[in-house]
């Protein structure tokens, strides 16, 4: 007889033991459809558009958006931080339309002018944002000094938002101040991709957008480059 009782408590034994794997099975899948749920509806922080710009330049190269130094030789933003988010005030400055002139006080501050404009440019872009890199342009601001500028347009078009245009100028500067080294612009190279929706779960946005814009010392123009060589070039922080 006690054989027989051994044999019943050895069965509800393994049958208890089965019940929490099917228990604990369950609690698996309800927090994953949990995850699911909660991803759909927006909850998660992780933005629907990923990745974001590099503006890379040559070693040691000062690299600066507006009047601000941001990094040397190779600096990365992401789409939040250039365009705005819950967490980032914006860098990049909104157009009212991605044809809007670009005018000679938005670049180098009021009574600059004009010296020469982009002669060439890059296009590159995605369903989620477009990129166009132009040469610089060449400023002369109110105290008289140089200021060579890149103005990067940005169209940002993230899903289930309304699109954008944008402006983000940027000064290169390299070597002693006042730097008389020149840029120009290199390529501009975009990749986009779409993971699957659930791998927001490991912290993957279901759109990534990627753009890298390059830039290499250059001749400047013949015209200005013996000034330029003997008075360089203005830096941020100098007089206006």
């Amino acid at each position: 007889m006690s054989y027989v009782a051994d044999n019943d408590r050895a069965v509800e034994k393994r049958w208890f033991q089965k019940k929490k794997l099917w228990l604990l099975a369950a609690i698996v899948v309800l927090m994953g459809v949990g995850l699911i749920i909660l991803i759909n509806a927006g909850w998660s922080p992780i933005p629907d558009v990923g990745g974001g710009l590099i503006i890379q330049a040559d070693p040691d190269t000062r690299i600066y958006v507006g009047d601000k130094m941001v990094g040397t030789t190779s600096v990365a933003f992401t789409w939040g931080q250039l365009f705005g988010d819950e967490k980032h005030a914006a860098i990049a400055l909104e157009l009212s339309d991605p044809d809007q002139p670009i005018l000679a006080e938005m670049l180098s501050g009021p009574d600059a002018t004009m010296l020469s404009q982009p002669s060439g440019m890059g296009i590159a872009a995605t369903g989620n944002v477009q990129v166009t890199q132009q040469s610089a342009y060449l400023m002369r601001r109110a105290n008289g000094s140089f200021d060579p500028v890149f103005a990067l347009i940005l169209i940002w078009s993230p899903p289930n938002q309304a699109s954008g245009s944008f402006l983000l100028p940027v000064r290169l500067r390299k070597g002693p101040a006042p730097s008389a080294t020149y840029f120009d612009s290199g390529a501009t190279t975009i990749t986009g991709d779409q993971p699957p929706r659930f791998m927001r779960i490991f912290g993957r946005s279901p759109n990534e957008t990627k753009t890298k814009c390059s830039f290499t010392a250059a001749n400047p123009p013949a015209t200005f480059a013996e000034e330029i060589k003997t008075k360089g070039l203005w830096e941020p922080g100098e007089a206006k």
